[in-house]
């Protein structure tokens, strides 16, 4: 990794702030910080299934974030490994919570 990019957590808050500076980053870096979102995504949409396997009850809400989250996670890591450049730039940038901080 150059000196110059920012790590993957720097990013990752880094597309809710300045959307300017992902599109300057390499198009490998912006497939790194897809697949660790997709990776996050994921994550979320395991927890209830952690929770009944752990033993807990799961209310529908857990349910709604798996919903959610699942299908974020598997497009975001399809989209990482197979998307253009710009499917990847597309889903990263959040164009409208780009807060110029």
């Amino acid at each position: 990794m150059k000196d110059l990019e920012p790590g993957l957590l720097q990013g990752f808050f880094l597309c809710l702030r300045d959307s300017e500076a992902i599109r300057l980053q390499s198009s490998e870096w912006k497939r790194n910080l897809l697949i660790f979102s997709s990776g996050v995504c994921l994550e979320i949409a395991a927890l209830p299934y952690l929770a009944a396997w752990m033993g807990y009850d799961s209310t529908w809400h857990a349910w709604l974030l798996t919903g959610l989250f699942l299908p974020l996670g598997l497009f975001g890591a399809y989209a990482s490994k197979f998307g253009g450049d710009r499917l990847v730039e597309w889903l990263l940038i959040v164009p409208k919570l780009d807060l110029k901080i």
